[in-house]
Order: structure tokens, then C-alpha cells, then sequence
């Protein structure tokens, strides 16, 4: 990722990165990279997409109160719809998932035999995959966008995107 990204939207590449840290360790420790830690990644995988909630909601908040502080709001939403509805997507999903865990968590309620237990943590980190591909969606989107505007030079091009 070149730094100008990181520069420009240094909240987008920190969620990136905590994604990408969560997944590798969630993954590496499902295929027993970490002995003994394959319950503790799922689990990680699975209940981490609470926190991205927050974060994305609370997000959400602050872009809709800008919104609606603006000159032209319907002229801001229309202005760049994909990325409208890239946004809208991430918020929705990346707050709708762990809500949707947490709701079949408490509708099962009580104890859950094993395998049960286990059937319903591949379903959070099923739900988790999908907050973490918004996430990554939105990003991908920013970094379109921030490509867009700012066009990498030729130097760019010859030290791999580092130069900057």
C-alpha cells in the first residue's frame, strides 16, 4: 500500500490492517501454526467484528452529521454514488453481523453441547467474514478514489510505490 494512502486516509489503512492482523491470526492459529490456540482464533475471528462495529457505527455517525451540516446534501450523496453505496454497505453489514451473532447467541440461550458450540462459532465467523469483506470493500474503494485524485508519478512507478 503506498504511503500517500496511508497519509491521506490513515483511518482506512489502520482498519485494513487490523483485519488483516485479526484474519492471519484467526487462520494461522485454526491450522495450529499457535498450538493449542485453534479455539482461541475462531473465537477472535468471531467476536472481533463487535469492535469494527463500533468503530464503522460510530463512523457512520460522524459522516451523517457532516452530511447533514453541509451546504447540498443530496448533491454530496449523488455526487459519487458507487462509493455512496460502497459506504452504506459497510455500515450496514459491518454493524448488522455481529448484531445477527449476538441475537442467535441469546435466542439459543443456555448451554450448548459441543459440537452445537462449536456449529454456532463457524456461524459468527461466517457472519464475521462478511463485516470484514465490507470493510475491505470500503477500502478498495478509498484507495480507487484516492487514486483517482492523486495519479502516481513516475518515480512512484519505478520504486514500487514507496518513493513517496
Amino acid at each position: 500500500m503506498p504511503s500517500s494512502f496511508v497519509r491521506a486516509e490513515p483511518f482506512q489503512a489502520l482498519k485494513l490492517a487490523a483485519v488483516v492482523c485479526v484474519v492471519a491470526f484467526g487462520l494461522l492459529s485454526f491450522v495450529d501454526v499457535f498450538p493449542g490456540q485453534e479455539l482461541n482464533g475462531l473465537l477472535f475471528l468471531a467476536f472481533f467484528p463487535v469492535v469494527l462495529a463500533v468503530v464503522v457505527g460510530t463512523e457512520a455517525l460522524l459522516a451523517a452529521y457532516r452530511l447533514l451540516r453541509a451546504e447540498d446534501p443530496i448533491a454530496r450523496l449523488t455526487d459519487r454514488r458507487a462509493y455512496t453505496a460502497v459506504r452504506a454497505i459497510e455500515a450496514v453489514v459491518a454493524v448488522v453481523a455481529p448484531g445477527t451473532f449476538y441475537v442467535l447467541v441469546v435466542r439459543i440461550g443456555g448451554d450448548v453441547a459441543g459440537p452445537g458450540a462449536v456449529g454456532l462459532l463457524f456461524v459468527g465467523v461466517g457472519l464475521a467474514g462478511s463485516a470484514y469483506g465490507s470493510v475491505i470493500l470500503r477500502t478498495l474503494a478509498e484507495y480507487y478514489y484516492h487514486r483517482k485524485r492523486y495519479p502516481p508519478s513516475r518515480a512512484d512507478e519505478r520504486a514500487g510505490g514507496l518513493a513517496e
